[in-house]
């Protein structure tokens, strides 16, 4: 009985050691790098990493369709959180869904009704219903998006996304794209 003790208690000690390498915050890049997305020629940049001293108003990249997006810098608001377990990809509401070993556990705006997350490399947004009515909770999704960028909903057809719920909220939409309201080809839900 004694060595189950002394295993659980190692495996809890490794673990805990293991979550502190992997929690601590990124360096600090002091290089001038662009503004999420991709590769071109603008004038809108920011210094530093995440924690970066300056903010620019806007920050452009490319959507699938080949245009150009200029949106409010919605990484550097004060409001979205990075996502340290998946470098690149940050949280602008809901929970990254964990705790850090110190205890915080990390969030973008506060909410409980959807989580919308970011990837900087790929200028995907993930967008997750939590909760019914997914017609309504899709609207808040929606406003809090293209507030948050400035964008109108024409524009955030534009972005590279996904509207989704799991299946414990609905076995019926799981898995399934169902699109901003307001852009062509959107799955019509209940409110």
């Amino acid at each position: 009985m004694k060595w189950y003790l002394i295993i659980g208690s190692a495996i809890v000690v490794i673990g805990g050691v293991l979550a502190l390498l992997f929690s601590g915050s990124p360096k600090e890049d002091t290089a001038t790098i662009p503004a999420p997305g991709l590769p071109m020629a603008s004038s809108t940049t920011s210094t530093g990493g995440v924690s970066g001293l300056s903010m620019e108003p806007t920050v452009s990249f490319a959507t699938p369709g080949g245009a150009v997006a200029t949106v409010k810098n919605f990484i550097r608001n004060g409001e979205t959180v990075p996502d340290v377990q998946n470098p690149g990809s940050y949280v602008l509401a809901g929970s990254v869904g964990y705790c850090l070993a110190d205890g915080t556990c990390p969030s973008g705006a506060s909410t409980t009704d959807f989580n919308i997350s970011y990837n900087e490399q790929t200028h995907f947004f993930n967008i997750v219903l939590l909760k019914e009515p997914l017609g309504t909770v899709r609207l808040a999704a929606e406003q809090f998006l293209t507030d948050r960028l400035g964008l109108t909903g024409q524009e955030a057809c534009n972005l590279n996304y996904f509207v989704g719920t799991p299946y414990w909220v609905n076995e019926a939409y799981d898995d399934k794209n169902l699109g901003f309201s307001f852009c062509p080809g959107a799955t019509t839900l209940p409110k």
